[in-house]
Parts: structure tokens; C-alpha cells; sequence
């Protein structure tokens, strides 16, 4: 059993990538984001999971199951960018918003891409949509482990920039190969994602509904929708915790006794 995680970089053959390349090699990317360091160890795998950056070609994070990769293409990171720079001009926001945009979704992205990792090498059930399930994990995961730093708002703020980007992705015109895809619909993915975090607090996140990003219908039972899926989640993966790591156990319990 090897329960680490453990992390590559590898050089691109297009030019146009090789700047990217050395800024995440040498700021160690993937090593650095929070969510994925607070599990690192935390759970009995049965084999190492490789986080990887690579060039790939087209957009993309993706879970290679036979290699135990979970791969995110440095054309990803570009494309990220690229659009926190238009979020950043159409808002007024500061400087440095790109650098948080492609951040925060890339946190999201690669949880996501764990969540498949975790599904297969765990063995776990999921009813349902696996790419909706994974969703919500990584959603969870990043309320539970965000970075000491960030405060309660920067954690939210972070969530709603990956809404954002499920939103951009959306031209609302679908053919059958897209309502059949096992991914839902950007627009069904960003209203998911926004009833997790209404969820979390809805007297503070009440302005979602007035501003459109949530129905009213929806926002009554995202507290329902927020504490199931965190439940569920708990009852898959608290018997797969490692040896070690049995200070979680008292406070999921406790978190499972509640009642609605």
C-alpha cells in the first residue's frame, strides 16, 4: 500500500507551451494547491496516484485509469488565463484576478479528476452520474481543505470562479451527442455548483437569488442537496481512511448524527 501522492512535470514539443511549462515546474503547481495536499496520505489506496502536467494537444484535465494519472494540460492553463483576463476586463477587477482564475479552477478541475481516482481505486459505488458525483467532491473538498490563509469568502469566491467557468464554456445551442454526454450541461454543471455553496449558508448567499445565479425554486432545497451529498460522501470514503488519520473519524461522526 502507497498511500502518497506524487508529482510531474513534463517538457512540452510545442514552443508555445514551453513558457508555461518552466512557470508551473518552477512555482511546483500542483504541489502547491491545498485540497490536494490536505488528502495526500489521508486515504488507503492500494497504489500511488500520479499528478501530472502535460502537454495534451487540445483543453483538458482528464483521470487515466490504467496509469493512475490525473493529468492537466498545460493548453488548459493557457486557456484559463486567456479567460480571466476577459473576467477581469468585463468586471473591473484587480491586477492579479487572471492568476486567481486559472487558480481556483484549476483546484477544482484536478479534485474533480481525483474524485475519478478515488471511485475506481477505492472501489467506491456511485449511483448516478459519476461526473455529477465528482462534482460534488470536489466542491466539498474545497469548503473542507482550503488553504489556512483563505478566508470563509475567498473559499466561496474560489467555487464561483469554477461555476464561472462551466458558464463561459456554454453557446446554449446542444445536438444529441451533448445531452447524451456523460457530462452534464455547462449550464446544469454551474447551477449544481451554485445550490453547494448556497447551500453552505443560505441567509448569507441569499443576493444569489436576487442576481439570478440560483432560482428560487432551486435555492429552497440546496441545504438539502449541500448536506446529502456531504453525507454521502463521508459514508464512502471515512472506511478508507489510513492508518494514522482516525482524528477525522469523531468529527464526520458527528457530522452524520446531525438531522435535518
Amino acid at each position: 500500500m502507497v498511500p502518497a501522492f506524487d508529482y510531474t512535470y513534463r517538457p512540452p514539443a510545442s514552443p508555445g507551451l514551453q513558457q508555461i511549462h518552466a512557470r508551473v515546474r518552477d512555482a511546483d503547481l500542483l504541489r502547491q494547491l491545498p485540497e490536494v495536499q490536505a488528502i495526500d496520505g489521508l486515504f488507503a489506496l492500494p497504489r500511488r496516484v500520479h499528478y501530472v502536467a502535460a502537454e495534451c494537444g487540445e483543453f483538458g484535465a482528464f483521470y487515466r485509469p490504467v496509469e493512475a494519472e490525473v493529468v492537466l494540460c498545460y493548453e488548459t492553463l493557457r486557456t484559463l488565463y486567456e479567460r480571466g483576463q476577459a473576467h477581469q476586463r468585463a468586471l473591473g477587477l484587480p491586477d492579479g484576478h487572471p492568476f486567481r482564475y486559472v487558480r481556483a479552477n484549476v483546484r477544482f478541475m484536478l479534485l474533480h479528476e481525483t474524485g475519478h481516482a478515488l471511485v475506481q481505486l477505492l472501489d467506491l459505488p456511485v449511483t448516478g452520474r459519476q461526473e455529477d458525483a465528482v462534482d460534488q467532491l470536489a466542491a466539498i473538498l474545497m469548503l473542507r481543505f482550503a488553504s489556512l490563509e483563505e478566508t470563509p469568502a475567498e473559499v466561496i469566491g474560489n467555487l464561483r470562479l469554477a461555476a464561472n467557468w462551466m458558464l463561459s464554456r456554454s453557446t446554449g445551442a446542444y445536438n444529441l451527442d451533448a445531452y447524451a454526454d456523460e457530462h452534464a450541461l455547462g449550464e446544469q454543471r454551474y447551477f449544481n455548483l451554485q445550490c453547494l455553496v448556497y447551500g453552505t449558508d443560505p441567509e448569507r448567499f441569499a443576493g444569489m437569488v436576487e442576481a439570478g445565479d440560483l432560482t428560487a425554486a432551486r435555492a429552497r432545497v440546496c441545504p438539502r442537496e449541500t448536506r446529502q451529498a456531504s453525507r454521502a460522501w463521508l459514508r464512502l470514503l471515512l472506511p478508507h481512511l489510513a492508518p494514522g488519520k482516525e482524528v477525522y473519524l469523531d468529527e464526520a461522526r458527528r457530522f452524520l448524527d446531525q438531522r435535518d
